[in-house]
This record gives C-alpha cells, structure tokens and sequence, in this order.
C-alpha cells in the first residue's frame, strides 16, 4: 500500500523518468558505437584479405609457383590469424597456413552458423570472416583459394565495449538515480510545504491564513499567488455573506419585534379600546408589507448572483417609459422630466434594465420633498450609453457616498423606514449593471440632490 502511494508521487516518477531514458540513450549509442566500430574494422579486415588474396592471384601467374613458401611470406608474422587453404581444380590441397590442425572445408564448417554473409562462427575458436577466391596459372592449372580470418581481436573489443557499456549504464543508473531523486525532493519542497498548509487548512479551516510564496521556481511562486488570492477573496466573500446574514437578521428583527408589540398591545387593551385596535391592526399591516418588500428584495438580490443575462438590442427610451409607467403613478407632488433620445440602443436583458431603471426612480422618489423634482436622460457619448437619474432631494453626505452601494446601507435610516426602504435597491442595481459589464456611479451634494449614472455598452459598437 505504501509503495502504490510512493509510486504515484513526482519523484518516483522523475527517478524512473531518468532511469529509462538513461538505459534508452545508453542502449542507442552503444548500438551506434558498435556498429560503427565493428563496420570499420570489418572493412579493413576485408581490405588486408583483398589484398592478400590479390596478391596470390599475382603469384599463381608465375609458371612455377611454391604455394607454400608464398604463404609463408605472406601470413608471418604480421598475418598469424590468417587461415588459407589452396586447393587445385582436383580439390587436393596444394598449400596451406601453418598451425591450423582443423580442416577448414570440413571441421570448421560443420560446427559453423553462419550470420551475415562472408561471417561464420565456430564453437571453439569464435568468430572468422570467410571468402573463397578462383585462380588459374599460365600453364593452365586451376584452383580455388578458401581464406578464413580469425576475428578474435574484433570481438574482445566489441565484448569490452559493451562490457564497458553495461557497467557504465549501472553505475550513471545508479549515482543519477540518487541524485536525481534529491534534487528533484528538493526542488519539491516548496509544493510540500504548499500541500502542507493547503491540508493544516483544511483541518482547521482559517480564510485569514496563507499559504507559503517560494522564491522560485516561478511556477510554484505564481500557484502560491495565485492561491492566495483566491483564499483572499473567498476571505472577503465569507465576510460579505456574514455581514449579509447579520444585517438580515437585524432587519428581519425590527418588524418581527414591532408585530410582537402590536399583539401584546391587542392582548391587553386591544378589546376595549377601538383606538388602539385600528392603529395596531394599521401598524401589523405596515411591518408585514414591510417584511415582504425586504424579503423579495433578499430574493431578488439572491438571484441575481446567479441569474443568466440574455442580452438582446434593446431601446433606452422604451425602457425608461416602462420603468416611468411603474414608478410614476402617484407622483406625490414630484415633478418628472424625461430627456431620451429614441435612437439610442444598447445590448442587454430588457427586464434587468428595467428593474435598474425603476429603483434609481424610486430611490429619486423617496428622497426628494414634496414639489422637488426628478430628471432622467439618456444620452450616447462615443462606445458607450449614460443613463442618468438626477434629483432635488436631500442628498447624499460626502463620506456616505463610498457605502450607499452596500447592501442594507441607508443614509438617512428614519426616512427610509418611514417610505419602506431596506437598503438593498442600490446593491440590487449595481449587481444588474456589472452583469451588463457596465458601471454605476453618484455625485451628490448633501441638501442640493443627487445624480445616479449607468454606463452601458452601445448595441451599435457591440455588433
């Protein structure tokens, strides 16, 4: 079970890696080696033999040749390994090397095995080049010389070589197989250290931590960035989600506690006393409408993380005079200007701008006074389309400007309860428009008003 599990580590599989490449070249050059080797001394045994046997083909044109003494001359002593048979036309031997007590047509053929051709083995005395030559004299005698060179020099060198070969695979396995497992272990521990925060991580769970950045190789120090910042922004993620569910709680709280004090009021004087039943009854009925706008709006801000954007070429001006419809019905003494160019298109979801239309309208609606006014526009500069909602209202206090995107975030808390706000409708937006792959920004002076601006992509430069 340990081995399977070492088995599949990087340096099991570096060492094995090496290992196999190294037997894989050393089996390459020492197949080159030998045949380059064993091709040229072939060839010059082959040349010496030629000119051996050319330079009996000059003798047997003499008249009168002594066969034996013209080996003799030949073979000794440079040429001892040399074993030569001439036979006349009749197959009698007329001469032959000295030393060689076995019969070269007989005894050494019947133990050889032939290999390539003109190569022939023998048992006991290993490997020979072999030719066979015609000759013929003036005197009209003809016969046939068999020259058998004894390759015992060629072949220790090529057993030495591969001897030589062999050894040096084993040791360079051996000595690289170690070194190549400690560099390699070392060249790991950045990885191990990072698997060994990433698993302490794990057993006890931690956003804050960090895994390890290595100086190098680049490789890990990019993963350990990398991770980090991922583990950065999860971090900031699950801070978001708690304070959602906080805020969530508080606000899901204050209408619960007010229903509560409205039924004890019920309870103990509510019978009696008409009064007190009417305006408890009003007061339950306000915190449960309350309570659904804060949890469709929880759902509707649910849904938008995950919500798909179909974006079609949608008309700036027919969605602002649906969003106007919705919002603007009981104007409640604010006057209302639109300025919006017709031809103006943008590519986006219909229904999601339209969503984003009407809570900029709203937010305009709730914090502006009676006999203030609103003003949209709409106006398309360059690649890009700015839809604007400008108010009268009390305005926004310079260092609440970064925050009003927050969700549950309202700048004037007594205001928003009293017109039903929740503080979510801003954040609402601003997810829809980054859907968009657009942008959403306030200036806003504190008691002179504000304006909200959407930037979106013209369906024009889009196409």
């Amino acid at each position: 079970m340990c081995f399977v599990r070492y088995k599949n580590t990087l340096m099991f599989r570096f060492t094995v890696w090496y290992i196999v490449s190294l037997l894989a070249v050393v089996l390459l050059i020492g197949i080159m080696m030998t045949g380059t080797v064993s091709y040229f001394l072939f060839k010059n045994t082959k040349q010496e033999m030629e000119a051996i046997q050319y330079k009996l083909q000059i003798a047997s044109q003499e008249d009168k040749v002594n066969w034996q003494e013209t080996l003799d001359e030949l073979l000794y002593p440079d040429h001892a390994n040399y074993f030569i048979e001439i036979n006349d036309s009749t197959g009698k031997t007329v001469a032959r090397s000295r030393g060689w007590e076995k019969d070269f047509n007989n005894e050494i053929q019947k133990t050889q095995r032939k290999w390539f051709k003109g190569l022939l083995w023998d048992d006991q005395d290993g490997l020979f080049f072999v030719d066979k030559k015609s000759w013929s004299q003036k005197n009209g005698q003809k016969g046939q010389m068999h020259i058998a060179v004894q390759l015992s020099n060629i072949e220790n060198l090529l057993i030495l070589i591969v001897k030589v070969l062999g050894l040096t695979t084993v040791v360079g396995a051996l000595i690289g197989s170690f070194l190549i497992y400690h560099l390699t272990r070392r060249n790991m521990r950045p990885l191990l250290a990072i698997t060994d925060a990433v698993d302490n991580m794990k057993h006890f769970p931690n956003l804050s931590k960090r895994i390890p950045v290595p100086e190098g190789p680049q490789e890990l120090t990019n993963l350990s960035s990398t991770f980090n910042t991922m583990l950065q922004e999860l971090e900031r993620q699950f801070e978001r989600e708690k304070g959602f569910i906080a805020d969530a709680s508080h606000e899901l709280r204050t209408p619960l506690t007010a229903l509560r004090g409205n039924l004890k009021l019920l309870k103990r004087r509510g019978k009696d006393n008409p009064e007190i039943f009417e305006k408890s009854i009003a007061s339950m009925d306000e915190e449960g409408l309350r309570m659904q706008r804060l949890i469709s709006q929880l759902l509707e801000l649910a849904r938008s993380d995950h919500v798909q954007t179909k974006k079609i070429k949608v008309n700036v001006a027919t969605v602002i005079q649906d969003a106007v419809e919705e919002t603007w019905q009981d104007s409640n003494g604010i006057s209302l200007t639109c300025e919006v160019d017709e031809r103006i298109f943008v590519l986006g979801d219909i229904d999601q701008l339209r969503q984003v239309t009407v809570i900029l309208l709203e937010n305009a609606k709730k914090y502006t006074n009676t006999g203030g006014s609103v003003k949209i526009f709409a106006q398309q500069k360059g690649d890009h389309v700015e839809v604007s909602v400008q108010d009268s209202g009390i305005g926004i206090p310079e260092e609440d400007i970064p925050k009003i995107f927050n969700r549950f975030y309202r700048v004037d808390k007594a205001r928003s309860r009293k017109t039903g706000g929740t503080g979510l409708g801003l954040s609402i937006a601003k997810q829809l428009v980054e859907l968009h792959n657009g942008a959403i920004d306030v200036q806003s002076v504190e008691g002179k008003g504000s304006i909200f601006t959407v930037y979106l992509t013209s369906a024009s430069t889009s196409q």
